[in-house]
């Protein structure tokens, strides 16, 4: 199944962020760019992602080594949540 990718600068102009941001993203872990061409694109999967962060970061003024620590906070509490409805249905 072939996924649908969006490149980089359109996600900027759409969504009034700067490529640095998204760059600073990437290089932390949180979003995964694809190059092709010289051409920089991400994944239609990760678009809402980068809204949310876009969000925390220009709204809440949230830096990236911030939004990375609220990501992982989030993805544990998940997994949590996921253990216990787990242990639940023993």
């Amino acid at each position: 199944m072939e996924k649908t990718l969006f490149r980089v600068v359109d996600i900027c102009q759409s969504n009034k962020i700067e490529r640095r941001f998204i760059q600073e993203l990437h290089q932390n872990g949180l979003i995964e760019i694809i190059v092709e061409q010289e051409t920089e694109f991400i994944e239609e999967e990760q678009i809402s992602q980068i809204e949310r962060f876009s969000t925390w970061h220009y709204e809440l003024e949230i830096n990236v080594q911030g939004i990375e620590v609220v990501q992982q906070l989030i993805d544990r509490i998940e997994k949590l949540q996921q253990e216990v409805r787990i242990l639940k249905g023993r």
